[in-house]
């Protein structure tokens, strides 16, 4: 994962309830990599990411996203 690439937010494995993520991913759709850094507590890999559709830029756990090919 690079600055510069297309991420979405990741959906939980099949079966986990979880409706905040599908409900992010819905509402910011794709998004770009502006900056990469180690942040949170405990320090964890974090990138700052740009969504076009809501013209909104959030910080989230790299975990969290996925390069969208």
């Amino acid at each position: 994962m690079n600055i510069g690439d297309l991420v979405i937010r990741k959906l939980p494995l099949e079966g986990w309830k979880h409706q905040p993520a599908k409900e992010q991913r819905d509402r910011l759709g794709s998004g770009i990599i502006l900056s990469k850094e180690m942040a949170g507590n405990p320090i964890h890999p974090c990138v700052t990411v740009y969504y076009p559709k809501t013209k909104e830029v959030y910080d989230i756990a790299e975990s969290l996203v996925e390069v969208v090919r």
